[in-house]
């Protein structure tokens, strides 16, 4: 009969039926959103990333900044779900199908958090060793590392003060200037003063203090 179903087929589903029902407004509308969304985390983390690894290795910003892509993206994914879960409800999209995609987006945000930690980290700076600058038969090169000296860890500034003690009685002005400066900022006294009997004050006073052997 004309209009008649073929035996055997399926009627077809309303898209006002339950597995059926029109999609939300608020859903389309997300859809731009996550387009958008899904630019900005791009751009942030292919091209931004890099610059941010660079600027945390180097102090300018604390390493909690690198969490800034992945979180982008742990956002974009949080929408992304919503978008895919109603389109599921209303019978639109497979269910297993938006569960795959999500578990490969969840493991792309752990990637991108784990590349973005790691390489934050960045190599630490061998420090500079000033017991051979001291040495040096530059006089610049002395009078800088015995500058330095005061300024770096108690520790390891201690360590130098028999090459700072010899170094009071060096040639060059600036280098004598350097080395009483920083022997008065270990000791916390002028106690060597200048002249020509410095080093031998020095080397009293440390010696009583157990930095030179008697």
């Amino acid at each position: 009969m004309p209009g008649a179903r073929p035996r055997g087929s399926l009627p077809r589903m309303s898209p006002a039926a339950p597995n059926g029902a029109r999609v939300p407004a608020f859903v389309r509308a997300l859809r731009w959103i996550l387009y958008a969304l899904l630019l900005v985390a791009a751009v942030l983390t292919l091209a931004g990333l890099p610059e941010l690894q660079r600027a945390v290795a180097a102090g300018h910003w604390p390493r909690a900044t690198l969490a800034l892509p992945p979180a982008l993206v742990a956002v974009f994914i949080a929408g992304y779900a919503t978008y895919r879960f109603a389109l599921v409800r209303a019978g639109r999209y497979p269910a297993g199908k938006a569960l795959v995609q999500l578990g490969l987006m969840v493991l792309m945000v752990a990637v991108i958090g784990g590349i973005a930690l790691e390489r934050g980290q960045g190599i630490p700076d061998a420090p500079v060793d000033l017991a051979r600058a001291l040495a040096s038969a530059d006089p610049d090169a002395r009078a800088m590392a015995a500058e330095l000296a005061r300024h770096r860890p108690r520790e390891v500034s201690e360590r130098l003060v028999p090459a700072l003690v010899e170094l009071a009685a060096d040639p060059a002005p600036e280098v004598r200037r350097q080395a009483r400066a920083s022997l008065a900022a270990l000791a916390g006294e002028d106690a060597g003063g200048d002249g020509p009997d410095a080093p031998e004050r020095w080397r009293a006073f440390w010696r009583a203090r157990g930095l030179i052997p008697r």
